[in-house]
């Protein structure tokens, strides 16, 4: 009796005591050798009194339920009914744990489960134990606009205990870390990579040249063209994906190791425990391997060193790297530079890409748009990027994927600062998670007339149907905005005005044009469905289009 009192008490301290506070999820090596510890030192104890191995753990088992009864019992009641989100709507289990949440997003679908539990809920849901949905269309510039005090979730944890610009949580780490990447996007240094993405669109080109009247994969083509242009925009060499027609052994691991981040991104304690136990398990291997592929990358561009006269990201990295010699050790460098190649790497390809693949969706299922943009470029140099940006219907073909299609389905939580967060006269408490649900807000009739519809006009002559513009931001706001924006918009531009201008499409015969929609999945970047399609070259009347055939 004395143990599972003293077990229930336990219980009660470990959650009054120490889980109600702070961050754990960087500690659950620690917090689960501590409990095997505490276990193996009872049963040393216990088997002083016995020699029975049966009644040692006997009692074990029932020191261990009444500890975790006490223990989650205690966080249950706290939840439910003294948590400061209390008096927020939203579902009783998402507010006794994330489990729930993670339950009901096995399949990666976390965009539409958010609709739902918008359209059940309202505007402000509470989605976990200390987290608030904010779905109105306020939501996006409330947590990244300026002068705001909100700080990045411990979801920017991920690469730990790699960093970089993009996943450091320290802001004056982020100021400093985030030259290189300014820089590297910078308008002088865009100039200088123009030319190259226009090289590989023209690869791009001889690459569905190759399968003309055939039915493409789509996915595949454009996973292929993104992780060209990143090897050259990154490295100064692209991976020749379009020239042979191959996926690397990378393009398998990353899509494996992201496809965690599908139900377990906002529960990252999971992941980490599953890492801890199952170090050698195949989505294990899976993330090493992404990382791995990254490192040697970076390691291959430093052994090229400075004779390389080709401007790259890479190069700014290394400079970095060096010139923090003398401030940062060698393992903190080594962790910088290879949290900044894979967040580059995965940024930079995963983000375009599924805005590459719904264009050719939209434009086989709305041709007249196709035949638009092409009435805008028949008399212009395509290559010529500032041409391309003049051109309202291709921009606001661009805009509107980017509604309907947002790079990142939910988006990255935030969490309040000192002061809380107000967001449409509803204060949300300090210290509290927020996300902002991308993919909702952007389809919400508040925000944008015929929301579900597909009018690049109201981006340029119907302005009219855009009826709150801070709800689009498909690359946030203020200094947590996406760097590599420029890039994204070259790439989407040039990509669809050249394909356009050379190439009729449709859907391939027998293909459900639903797929894509209906296999999206939300895997902190969109993951689009299957995607088969036919291009065909359109007459050379049509067609004037310079290619370089390359070699």
């Amino acid at each position: 009796m004395i143990q599972a009192i003293l077990a229930f008490i336990a219980g009660l301290v470990a959650h009054h005591g120490f889980f109600i506070r702070g961050e754990w999820h960087l500690r659950i090596e620690k917090i689960l050798a501590t409990h095997l510890l505490v276990a193996s030192l009872l049963v040393l104890l216990m088997k002083q009194n016995t020699d029975a191995f049966a009644e040692v753990f006997q009692s074990l088992g029932r020191i261990i339920v009444f500890y975790l009864t006490s223990l989650f019992g205690s966080i249950t009641i706290y939840r439910l009914f003294f948590h400061r989100l209390s008096h927020f709507p939203g579902p009783k289990l998402a507010a006794v744990s994330k489990l729930w949440h993670v339950f009901h997003i096995l399949d990666s679908k976390n965009f539409r489960f958010m609709q739902r539990i918008h359209h059940q809920y309202g505007d402000f849901v509470r989605t976990g134990p200390n987290e608030i949905a904010i779905f109105h269309p306020d939501g996006l510039y409330a947590l990244d606009g300026w002068n705001n005090e909100n700080s990045k979730d411990v979801w920017y944890d991920l690469l730990h205990p790699m960093s970089s610009a993009i996943f450091t949580r320290d802001p004056q780490d982020h100021k400093e870390r985030r030259k290189p990447w300014a820089q590297s996007f910078s308008r002088k240094s865009m100039g200088l990579f123009h030319p190259r993405i226009a090289t590989i669109s023209d690869k791009l080109v001889r690459c569905i040249e190759r399968h003309e009247g055939e039915a493409t994969n789509v996915c595949e083509t454009m996973r292929w063209f993104a992780l060209d242009i990143v090897g050259e925009i990154m490295f100064g060499e692209d991976f020749k994906m379009l020239d042979t027609q191959i996926n690397i052994p990378f393009t398998t691991h990353r899509a494996r190791a992201i496809a965690v981040l599908g139900p377990f991104a906002d529960a990252l304690w999971i992941a980490r425990l599953a890492f801890v136990v199952l170090p050698f398990s195949p989505r294990a291997r899976d993330y090493t391997k992404t990382v791995e592929f990254a490192y040697s990358q970076i390691k291959e561009r430093m052994q090229r060193g400075p004779k390389d006269k080709k401007f790259d990201m890479s190069s700014l990295f290394i400079e970095e790297y060096h010139s923090l010699k003398s401030s940062k050790t060698l393992e903190e460098r080594n962790n910088l530079l290879a949290g900044s190649v894979v967040s580059a790497v995965m940024a930079g390809s995963e983000t375009t890409q599924a805005a590459l693949i719904a264009t050719w969706w939209f434009l086989a299922k709305y041709p007249t748009h196709a035949d638009k943009i092409r009435s805008e470029v028949c008399n212009i140099d395509i290559d010529n990027h500032d041409a391309l940006a003049a051109l309202p219907h291709l921009n606001g073909v661009v805009n509107e994927v980017l509604r309907l299609v947002p790079p990142a389905l939910t988006g990255t939580p935030r969490v309040t600062g000192p002061n809380g967060l107000v967001v449409d006269g509803t204060f949300i408490p300090p210290f509290t998670k927020v996300v902002a649900p991308r993919y909702v807000i952007k389809r919400r009739d508040s925000a944008f007339v015929h929301p579900d519809e597909f009018i690049p006009e109201r981006w340029y002559s119907r302005p009219e149907l855009i009826l709150h513009s801070r709800a689009f931001a498909p690359f946030s706001y203020g200094t947590r905005q996406c760097l590599g924006k420029p890039l994204a918009y070259a790439e989407l531009r040039l990509v669809t005005a050249k394909l356009v201008h050379l190439f009729n499409v449709r859907f391939a015969p027998g293909y459900d044009e639903d797929i894509m929609w209906r296999d999206m999945r939300d895997q902190a970047t969109a993951q689009p469905g299957k995607l088969m399609c036919v291009f065909e070259r359109r007459t050379q009347a049509d067609s004037t289009v310079n290619v370089n055939k390359g070699t």
